[in-house]
């Protein structure tokens, strides 16, 4: 599911051109525009009006340019804007289908008269959204029934987490001092948290309370294979005595799931750092007990090490964490909401990230299809596109903890404005790659690189020498990076996998 399965038809449209023009960031024909949308040139026409008559606010306080021209579109923004706040208040914040969602959340149960007339929609238009939202539930095992949102509560609970965190939305806290309850489980633990796992946490919480405030009767059941990861382990012990300490829930069966609840929260949403004594207790009780959890995680870590062929010592605790967070998500929870549609996702997967990291995953996808653990190849199997997007950054990880830093150095007999110039150049080569220092040269320190125009033998304090053409030309940049690449770079795993013959599909 993404954020504008949640608009109105013609509402998409209008996100969709302004994300491809805002991606391109130049002048687009109007005829490849319609061609990318799959929409005529007069209905096209019809939409660049309906967005300059709606951004015209902004387009008056220079915030910014919409250029509609006879055969060409241009969007830029002028100031420090966060476009995609503005999006969320002028279309999906009054989209129907989110309006639905929000109602039920702050008053389930609802009659459909009440849902009509507080949403200022008729019975034709209601049904209609209903069954919209019910087409996208599917994915999360949940559907809206007289005028509740029906499914297990995990699951409910679990969607409007994603949900608030996706559109930026912090729900109104109730009585309960959620700060205490904080404090007295760092106490307990031993740790602290960081901001943004506070921020997760009372959001669980606030949503949590919410639902046990306002609902008489809740599906509390916990799937044996989630149950497991936290059965016998000292942890659990640990925050069921402060969660229940804290809440005073009158129902001990209630009381048993909403500290069991939680206990889930905790271990799926990377809530606590690799870094952390947590972190290490908790993988090390879970890894021990044999978990269904585990096995996955571990034939996961397996494979990656396997394809990649790295050993033990090469694939710190961090790593194994970050696998674990990504396998966590949806072995206990059903359904995924994401940040970005498929465009912004093509985007940045070719911006950010190289196309050897690509092509690691592939492999990687590939190797996991074909394992002989059926409930790895089931989870694999359904949540294909966010793995697939999410071992990008478990590559990424490991190529920047195999690429120690690369030191080069600049020796010449240029004046120091064209030094500078040479080592701009270098960097701007670099710029993708934060390990690569270009620094003037200074005897006595070590440099993997050293470049000169003048120095006819090969420096001692370096493993190699390039000697610029006059002031450098871009042959010599192309010349400079191949010696990187060849002599540092094509070291790693990560490298080698991408220059195997007949590995990839």
């Amino acid at each position: 599911m993404y954020k504008a399965d949640l608009l109105e038809k013609n509402q998409q449209y209008l996100v969709r051109i302004l994300e491809i023009l805002y991606l391109d960031d130049g002048p687009i024909t109007k005829q490849s525009l319609a061609k990318r949308l799959k929409i005529s040139l007069a209905t096209l026409k019809r939409y660049l009006e309906d967005l300059q008559t709606d951004m015209q606010v902004l387009i008056q306080d220079g915030k910014i340019s919409f250029d509609i021209k006879a055969t060409t579109v241009e969007f830029r923004v002028r100031q420090n804007f966060a476009i995609d706040s503005w999006l969320f208040e002028r279309y999906l914040k009054i989209s129907p289908k989110y309006q639905v969602i929000m109602f039920l959340y702050e008053h389930p149960g609802a009659s459909t008269y009440i849902l009509q007339e507080k949403l200022n929609l008729s019975e034709a238009s209601l049904y209609r959204v209903i069954k919209q939202l019910n087409d996208i539930l599917v994915e999360f095992d949940l559907t809206i029934r007289n005028g509740n949102l029906v499914g297990d509560e995990l699951q409910i609970r679990f969607f409007y987490y994603t949900l608030f965190q996706l559109v930026n939305y912090y729900p109104q806290k109730l009585a309960a001092d959620l700060n205490q309850f904080i404090n007295a489980l760092q106490d307990e633990l031993h740790f602290y948290f960081h901001s943004e796992a506070v921020h997760r946490v009372h959001l669980w919480l606030v949503i949590s309370q919410n639902r046990a405030n306002s609902q008489g009767r809740m599906q509390m059941k916990i799937a044996p294979k989630v149950r497991e990861l936290y059965a016998n382990n000292e942890l659990y012990t640990h925050v069921k005595k402060v969660f229940q300490k804290t809440f005073s829930i009158r129902s001990q069966t209630r009381s048993q799931f909403e500290t069991e609840a939680f206990c889930v929260m905790l271990m799926s949403m990377a809530i606590f750092n690799s870094k952390t004594n947590v972190a290490r207790r908790f993988y090390d009780i879970y890894n021990s007990q044999q978990t269904q959890l585990a096995q996955i995680v571990d034939e996961v870590n397996h494979t990656i090490q396997a394809t990649l062929e790295i050993s033990d010592q090469q694939w710190p605790f961090e790593l194994k964490k970050l696998v674990f967070d990504i396998c966590a998500r949806p072995f206990c929870f059903t359904g995924n909401m994401e940040y970005m549609d498929d465009l912004y996702e093509d985007y940045y997967v070719h911006h950010f990230f190289t196309s050897q990291a690509r092509r690691v995953v592939q492999e990687l996808m590939r190797v996991l299809r074909r394992s002989n653990m059926p409930a790895l190849n089931a989870l694999i199997r359904h949540n294909v596109l966010y793995f697939q997007r999410r071992l990008l950054f478990v590559v990424r990880d490991f190529r920047y903890q195999q690429i120690r830093d690369i030191n080069i150095g600049v020796d010449t007999t240029f004046d120091y404005y064209v030094s500078q110039v040479i080592i701009d150049l270098i960097r701007k080569t670099f710029k993708k790659d934060l390990r690569v220092n270009v620094n003037y040269y200074q005897p006595g320190n070590a440099y993997d690189l050293v470049l000169t125009n003048y120095h006819k033998e090969p420096y001692d304090d370096t493993d190699y020498t390039y000697w610029l053409t006059n002031i450098g030309t871009v042959h010599d940049l192309e010349a400079i990076k191949k010696i990187v690449e060849t002599h540092f770079y094509e070291t790693t795993p990560v490298h080698r996998l991408m220059f195997k013959k007949n590995n990839i599909e």
